[in-house]
């Protein structure tokens, strides 16, 4: 059941994605390839939390698949899908960066750091007020 939040704690999740892209980047940097993954994963579900926060007052509290259910509901608010598949798919990468035991790739980690800084501006256009 996702959690009920006040419209204006978006900002704080904002800044949080914000804070774990740039240490996504600093650790991609140092060739941390799992470290970098998993905090752009993080990244991407604090964007996805001010999203949602923002149009709905709500996060996802369970799992992921609540956090893609909710960002499909902004989905269909805002009619734009462009990043539905990539959150999806980025959150499924979030084992393989950081449970699995397994060493990731520069190119796994550079692709999610890519997705990760994408979906940040993404949201903050869809946060910023029409002019």
């Amino acid at each position: 059941m996702a959690r009920t939040v006040r419209r204006e704690a978006a900002p704080a999740f904002l800044r949080q994605a914000e804070e774990f892209l740039e240490s996504a980047r600093r650790n991609f940097e140092e060739r941390r390839y799992n470290a970098a993954g998993f905090d752009a994963v993080q990244s991407l579900i604090n964007a996805n939390d001010a999203l949602t926060a923002h149009v709905l007052g709500a996060v996802a509290s369970l799992d992921h698949r609540e956090a893609l259910r909710l960002h499909a509901d902004v989905v269909r608010l805002l009619g734009d899908p462009s990043q539905r598949e990539v959150l999806q798919r980025d959150l499924d990468q979030r084992s393989t960066f950081g449970y699995l035991g397994t060493a990731a790739s520069r190119s796994q980690a550079e692709r999610v750091l890519r997705d990760a800084a994408r979906f940040l501006e993404w949201v903050r256009r869809a946060l910023a007020p029409s002019a």
